[in-house]
């Protein structure tokens, strides 16, 4: 008997470790179009690298990610949406609502507050100086 219930165990386990990385690898393959949706724009940057995102599990839309970009494709993530920049201190961990994806210190601010959103919202992103890093946030009432 033992021996039997040692080899189911490693087959459930077996099992719950590839479908943890297949869920991982279908999710990473999404990620970008998350991004575009998160800023309305029609297509994700081809140099576009999303480290993680995560929601909150409440009534609003909030969706946080972590990215990295090449600079001179920062400015097709501003063609969504009415942004108004402002600089910013801190770094991505300090100035962001959450801790995802590696740490990089922020100097700027966009933020979006788009007419669409009916009961309100806002789209922000805080990038580093080179516009390389970047912490993308959507947030709908």
């Amino acid at each position: 008997m033992r021996k039997k219930t040692k080899t189911i165990l490693i087959v459930v386990v077996g099992i719950c470790v590839v479908a943890y990385f297949v869920i991982k690898a279908i999710d990473k393959h999404h990620n970008p179009e998350r991004i575009a949706y998160m800023l309305n724009i029609p297509a994700p940057p081809k140099t576009l690298h999303v480290f993680e995102c995560e929601s909150g599990p409440i009534t609003d839309i909030v969706i946080t990610c972590a990215i990295e970009i090449n600079p001179l494709e920062f400015p097709l993530l501003l063609k969504g949406y009415a942004y108004t920049q402002s600089p910013i201190e801190g770094t991505s961990y300090t100035a962001g609502n959450t801790k995802i994806g590696p740490e990089f210190p922020v100097s700027e601010e966009y933020i979006a507050r788009p007419a669409t959103f009916k009961d309100g919202g806002q789209v922000t992103i805080l990038t580093d100086k080179e516009r390389k890093r970047a912490i993308v946030d959507l947030y709908i009432e």
